[in-house]
């Protein structure tokens, strides 16, 4: 009975990852006249390379690969040090002060961003528009996870390290440096990869605050390819975009998967 429902499950995930996956590909690797109408057939004639080339030069896909990396590695990074920061100090603190501060800080994991003060805040600062005023979002809004995340695998690292290191007369900060980081650093990937993929498929933030195609991330690429044109999409362009957008994350699982569930693995058992 066991083994049935196994087989249920393995074929219904199959198909729901595999059918969109293969009109994907398939689509991808078509002309525009056969893939005006999206099909599941193999192209008669192949243009994949033509329309990864497009796709790349007028549809500015290599200066959205580049925005998004340099946007999504800065936040991940900021956000992953500062939360590391916040979770040692909360989970080292037995201060009622600081555990309401901890309970505060968590909260925002259910408030949603304020999109509209964020654009007038930049607009003050001089910052609108800018990749640095969306780094400095997106640390506002996934801080409060990182820190949620990161405080239970804090409480299972041993204090008498951190104490012998202050007997030796070590500071707070290269206690953290050299002791307490690198031992963290399951839970860090763990984090570090959910964060990515929110912060790399996120096309409503950067929507609002980016402005200029020298700025324009993947997602904000992709919806460009797709309303360029009100009366024919160009679906073909449109599937290739959607292979450059998903690639670098199907990368990132393949290499890293054992390293991700021993992160999620590890939070799990010492949280």
């Amino acid at each position: 009975m066991r083994t049935i429902k196994y087989v249920v499950l393995s074929v219904a995930a199959g198909l729901v990852i595999g059918v969109p996956l293969w009109m994907v590909l398939v689509n991808a690797a078509k002309p525009f006249a056969e893939a005006r109408t999206p099909g599941f057939g193999l192209p008669h004639d192949w243009a994949i390379i033509d329309n990864f080339r497009t796709v790349l030069t007028e549809g500015r896909a290599g200066v959205g690969l580049l925005n998004s990396l340099l946007i999504t590695a800065g936040s991940v990074a900021f956000i992953l040090i500062a939360g590391a920061m916040a979770a040692w100090v909360f989970a080292r603190s037995e201060s009622r002060p600081v555990r309401l501060l901890f309970y505060a800080s968590i909260v925002g994991i259910l408030v949603p961003a304020p999109v509209i003060t964020s654009v007038y805040l930049d607009a003050q600062l001089g910052l609108q528009g800018t990749r640095l005023s969306l780094i400095g979002l997106y640390a506002g809004v996934y801080l409060s996870l990182a820190i949620f995340l990161i405080t239970g695998f804090v409480r299972s690292v041993p204090r008498e390290l951190e104490e012998a290191a202050q007997l030796e007369g070590a500071g707070r900060l290269r206690i953290f440096a050299t002791i307490v980081f690198p031992l963290l650093g399951p839970v860090l990937f763990a984090a570090g990869i959910v964060l990515w993929v929110f912060i790399w498929n996120d096309f409503f933030y950067a929507f609002f605050l980016l402005s200029g195609e020298s700025r324009q991330t993947l997602p904000l690429g992709l919806f460009a390819v797709v309303s360029s044109n009100s009366h024919s999409t160009n679906w073909n362009y449109v599937f290739a975009d959607v292979i450059v957008v998903s690639l670098p994350l199907v990368l990132v699982f393949v290499l890293g998967q054992r390293r991700i569930l021993a992160g999620v693995m590890a939070g799990g058992i010492k949280g």
